[in-house]
């Protein structure tokens, strides 16, 4: 098997964590799940030849394993800097700046405590991968990434969009042939 096809069924392996992971409503549970699919996402970019994507993965699969029992920002502060270090020591290309962005960003969301802002922040790391990946030549990488998007939209509206509308006030709509009501008449 050559490594180039190896590559895109690590990728999507890490395809199928990552969808899983925005299913769930704890915050340990996507971070954990989030952690499977960054250590597969890590092989998977050793095999393409790009080292500096495959170390940040491989440090975003610790940094979410951690994340997912701490919010602690000395901790958040430690990932930061290993993952600027290990961009630095590792940097081949210009394109590796989009997998730091999105490292760093999702560092910190990573240790957010609210999972709405954890979801909202993780949407805009996967925009930022999707670039990444297309630029690249992962085109499994690449649909992964826009499908955790997606799978990160259906997980917000089934945790969060219908508790809102569920907690709206159902509104009478007057129609044209119902007179109107006053106090007082």
């Amino acid at each position: 098997m050559s490594p180039f096809l190896l590559s895109q069924i690590l990728a999507a392996l890490a395809f199928a964590a990552g969808l899983a992971a925005f299913q769930f409503r704890a915050r340990p549970s996507i971070l954990r799940s989030w952690s499977l699919c960054a250590a597969l996402n890590g092989a998977h970019f050793l095999l393409l030849g790009v080292p500096g994507a495959a170390t940040l993965a491989a440090m975003i699969s610790v940094r979410f394993l951690i994340a997912s029992f701490t919010s602690d920002r000395r901790i958040m502060a430690f990932f930061m800097i290993l993952a600027v270090a290990g961009f630095l020591a590792t940097f081949t290309r210009p394109v590796g700046f989009l997998a730091l962005a999105s490292t760093l960003l999702g560092t910190w969301a990573s240790f957010q405590p609210n999972d709405r802002t954890v979801r909202a922040t993780l949407a805009v790391c996967a925009s930022l991968w999707v670039v990444h990946n297309a630029i690249i030549g992962s085109p499994v990488a690449t649909v992964m990434e826009l499908s955790f998007l997606a799978s990160n939209a259906i997980g917000w509206r089934r945790f969060h969009g219908r508790a809102k509308m569920a907690a709206a006030p159902l509104r009478t709509v007057r129609t044209d042939d119902e007179p109107e009501q006053h106090d007082g008449d």
